[in-house]
């Protein structure tokens, strides 16, 4: 019997781990496609970018204890596509399984025509934030595209080491679309007493280079941004591509039902993973806390199955969690803001706080430097409270 776990990140590395905790005994083999030990991802676009901690801070919990647990934990291997019954790998290696976990993530969008140009960054992996924190050591001037969450984080973390900074964001608003206009201006404005510059509703036209290094960026409009460093932060996708042609249904990740089965002895994990939320309908999130979430459901039911058992023993209940930090503020948000069509708005000078509803229930709540408020929300979201009691209840 065996187990073969797509993609090293959290996900992955937590559905091994909990696969043993309840008991497996079978083969376990983790593919990862990067070569290093797994770690985690959130410190990489703060702590690690300031230069605050090191690569060895980071690694991911008895991630090192793998192999004491029996997993066999290929690094360097690339996933290249899915069979009836084995994956086939880079080289074109095939490779039997039982059960398949996918786990592979999501990957960093490119802008159209992009270069490859010395100073341009993603950041997604160790190696893309350590050749940024790189660059900023000598940079005076960052330009980041995209103010979403790493972009901002990106551009706190580059005040922080004195760099002056600019965001260039496609919408009227950074984050106004993952988390609404209030909260996506509370964001703004933070940054904007910090010194950052934003200039919204436009995109890149052209990097111009010298030496094969960007030195300077023309927008949409014609304004020219002389830069050291850009950093590309307008989203990411999930790796995947390597199940085309397969029997997996794919759209905006990897569809699946509440227990997070794709199929027979198919399941996923993390952000690769679209459910059926019980209680907050279909979505993705590319959470850490998810991530953890699911290997528990996961290892729960692929492990039933593979004995004969039902193929779900557990569902994906957990309700999501979010956080991000940047300069003196925390914000924190649970559950699913996505398809909200009403607000509730709480900013009294003692608290900053909005819940979030769809019909007649609350789906989502967001609080700055407030984890009481956003713990109690959590609980009152799986409790299925009403819109109407969440309001007079804030």
């Amino acid at each position: 019997m065996r187990i073969v776990v797509a993609g090293g990140g959290l996900a992955g590395v937590s559905v091994c781990q909990e696969l043993r905790a309840q008991k497996y005994q079978g083969d376990i083999v983790l593919l990862d496609q990067e070569a290093t030990q797994p770690y985690d991802r959130p410190p990489l676009s703060k702590q690690l970018l300031q230069g605050l901690i090191e690569p060895e801070d980071i690694r991911l919990p008895n991630s090192a204890r793998l192999a004491e647990l029996g997993v066999h934990h290929r690094r360097g291997v690339v996933v290249s596509k899915l069979g009836a019954d084995s994956v086939v790998l880079g080289g074109g290696n095939e490779l039997r399984f039982d059960g398949l976990v996918i786990a592979t993530g999501s990957a960093p969008r490119r802008l159209p025509g992009q270069p490859d140009l010395g100073g341009v960054h993603t950041l997604r992996t160790l190696d893309d934030a350590m050749a940024l924190r790189q660059d900023l050591q000598s940079a005076k001037h960052v330009v980041v595209v995209g103010g979403g969450f790493i972009g901002l984080e990106v551009a706190a973390s580059a005040v922080a080491k004195g760099i002056e900074v600019t965001v260039v964001e496609r919408g009227e608003m950074p984050l106004s679309g993952a988390i609404g206009p209030v909260a996506g201006g509370w964001l703004t404005n933070l940054h904007r007493s910090h010194g950052v510059r934003f200039i919204c509703s436009t995109g890149v036209e052209k990097f111009f280079a010298e030496n094969n290094r960007v030195h300077e960026i023309k927008l949409d409009g014609g304004e020219r941004l002389r830069t050291d460093v850009v950093v590309i932060g307008v989203g990411a996708e999930p790796v995947t591509g390597w199940l085309t042609g397969s029997s997996v249904r794919v759209a905006d990740g990897v569809v699946c039902d509440e227990g997070l089965r794709a199929g027979p002895r198919i399941y996923a994990a993390g952000d690769v993973a679209r459910w059926e939320h019980p209680l907050l309908g279909p979505i993705r999130a590319e959470h850490w806390s998810t991530a953890v979430d699911h290997a528990q459901t996961v290892a729960a039911n692929l492990s039933s199955e593979l004995v004969g058992g039902p193929s779900m023993v557990r569902s994906a209940n957990e309700i999501p969690y979010f956080w991000t930090d940047q300069y003196n503020v925390k914000l924190q948000v649970v559950g699913s803001v996505a398809g909200h069509d009403r607000v509730h708005v709480v900013d009294d000078g003692r608290r900053r706080a909005i819940l979030y509803g769809r019909g007649e229930s609350l789906v989502a709540a967001l609080a700055l430097n407030q984890p009481a408020f956003v713990a109690r929300h959590r609980k009152a979201i799986a409790a299925g409270l009403s819109w109407g009691d969440a309001v007079r209840n804030a």
